[in-house]
Protein backbone atom coordinates (compact mmCIF):
# COMPACT_ATOMS: atom_id res chain seq x y z
CA UNK A 1 0.00 0.00 0.00
CA UNK A 2 1.59 3.04 -0.96
CA UNK A 3 1.96 5.91 1.58
CA UNK A 4 1.44 9.32 0.91
CA UNK A 5 3.66 12.24 1.25
CA UNK A 6 2.10 14.00 4.33
CA UNK A 7 2.18 10.40 5.95
CA UNK A 8 6.04 9.94 5.81
CA UNK A 9 6.45 13.33 6.42
CA UNK A 10 4.66 13.28 9.63
CA UNK A 11 6.67 10.15 10.93
CA UNK A 12 9.67 11.54 9.91
CA UNK A 13 9.16 14.75 12.08
CA UNK A 14 8.63 12.24 14.85
CA UNK A 15 11.64 10.90 14.40
CA UNK A 16 13.74 14.00 13.93
CA UNK A 17 12.25 15.39 17.17
CA UNK A 18 13.05 12.50 19.46
CA UNK A 19 16.41 12.10 17.75
CA UNK A 20 16.54 15.94 18.52
CA UNK A 21 15.44 15.48 22.09
CA UNK A 22 17.80 12.90 22.93
CA UNK A 23 20.26 14.75 21.07
CA UNK A 24 19.90 17.85 23.82
CA UNK A 25 19.96 15.04 26.65
CA UNK A 26 23.67 14.27 26.14
CA UNK A 27 24.45 17.60 25.15
CA UNK A 28 22.84 18.05 29.10
CA UNK A 29 25.46 15.32 30.05
CA UNK A 30 28.35 16.67 28.37
CA UNK A 31 27.74 19.99 30.11
CA UNK A 32 27.54 18.19 33.34
CA UNK A 33 30.88 16.66 33.25
CA UNK A 34 33.04 19.24 30.76
CA UNK A 35 34.62 21.22 33.41
CA UNK A 36 35.28 18.15 36.21
CA UNK A 37 38.78 17.37 36.32
CA UNK A 38 40.07 13.85 36.50
CA UNK A 39 39.75 13.29 40.02
CA UNK A 40 36.18 14.55 39.61
CA UNK A 41 35.23 12.51 37.06
CA UNK A 42 36.92 9.49 38.32
CA UNK A 43 34.92 10.14 41.70
CA UNK A 44 31.82 10.01 40.01
CA UNK A 45 32.14 7.57 37.83
CA UNK A 46 32.96 5.14 40.97
CA UNK A 47 29.99 6.52 42.79
CA UNK A 48 27.59 5.80 40.00
CA UNK A 49 29.07 2.32 39.33
CA UNK A 50 28.60 1.37 43.09
CA UNK A 51 24.79 2.52 42.67
CA UNK A 52 24.48 0.97 39.52
CA UNK A 53 25.67 -2.28 40.48
CA UNK A 54 23.97 -1.89 43.81
CA UNK A 55 20.33 -2.01 41.69
CA UNK A 56 21.80 -4.93 39.60
CA UNK A 57 22.24 -2.97 36.61
CA UNK A 58 26.20 -3.59 35.93
CA UNK A 59 28.08 -6.24 36.34
CA UNK A 60 31.30 -7.31 34.96
CA UNK A 61 29.90 -8.96 31.73
CA UNK A 62 27.91 -5.58 31.00
CA UNK A 63 31.34 -3.85 31.33
CA UNK A 64 33.26 -6.58 29.05
CA UNK A 65 30.99 -5.84 26.64
CA UNK A 66 31.43 -2.20 26.63
CA UNK A 67 34.68 -2.15 26.72
CA UNK A 68 34.85 -4.89 23.39
CA UNK A 69 32.53 -2.71 21.69
CA UNK A 70 34.83 0.52 22.61
CA UNK A 71 38.44 -0.48 22.38
CA UNK A 72 38.03 -0.46 18.32
CA UNK A 73 37.32 3.15 18.14
CA UNK A 74 40.78 4.00 21.18
CA UNK A 75 44.39 3.84 20.40
CA UNK A 76 46.27 1.82 22.48
CA UNK A 77 47.09 4.27 25.69
CA UNK A 78 43.19 4.71 25.90
CA UNK A 79 42.54 0.72 25.41
CA UNK A 80 44.82 0.40 28.47
CA UNK A 81 42.98 3.26 30.34
CA UNK A 82 39.53 1.40 29.66
CA UNK A 83 41.01 -1.59 31.12
CA UNK A 84 42.28 -0.54 33.86
CA UNK A 85 38.86 1.31 34.49
CA UNK A 86 36.75 -1.88 34.26
CA UNK A 87 39.43 -3.95 36.31
CA UNK A 88 39.20 -1.23 39.03
CA UNK A 89 35.33 -0.83 38.54
CA UNK A 90 34.49 -5.05 38.65
CA UNK A 91 37.12 -4.94 42.35
CA UNK A 92 34.94 -1.84 43.63
CA UNK A 93 32.76 -3.55 45.74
Amino acid sequence: MPRDFRSFAKENEKVVKDNQTKANEYQDILNKYKNMDNNELMSNLFSEATKLKKEGKLNSESLDTLKSTLSPFLNSEQQDMLSNLVKAINEQK
